[in-house]
């Protein structure tokens, strides 16, 4: 007896939650989600999703073209799908020692640096 009472009376506080429940949205409107308003959303937006190059100063390692390229999911702005890949190994003193990476057909060499540019813009940044 005493476990039905008690839940006819958690029933009657949960009822008036369950009704002030609002439905997730079905998609993303690409709107401001009131952080701030619309309009500077919406330029940040635009400059977050502008084609970049070498000339705009992006160096010639930068990964891709824009950071949409890998901040597209699910929408731009969003997670990003891509990984990055670096690499290294244990030196003679047992600490980590960043690669020497060739780069333009191997005619040069980038040296300090852990990260190995898939995607650059720069066509001397290819492997």
């Amino acid at each position: 007896m005493r476990v039905l009472v008690a839940g006819a009376v958690l029933s009657l506080f949960l009822a008036p939650v369950a009704l002030q429940l609002t439905e997730a949205p079905a998609g993303f409107d690409n709107k401001s989600n009131g952080l701030v308003d619309d309009a500077t959303h919406q330029a940040d937006q635009e400059k977050f999703d502008e084609t970049e190059n070498v000339k705009d100063g992006r160096g010639p390692l930068y990964n891709a073209q824009a950071c949409r390229e890998c901040h597209q999911n699910p929408t731009s702005g969003g997670a990003s799908q891509v990984t990055e890949l670096r690499v290294g190994h244990r030196g003679p003193d047992g600490r980590f020692q960043n690669p020497d990476i060739p780069i333009a057909r191997g005619t040069e060499i980038i040296s300090g640096r852990s990260l190995v540019n898939d995607r650059a813009i720069c066509p001397n940044a290819a492997f």
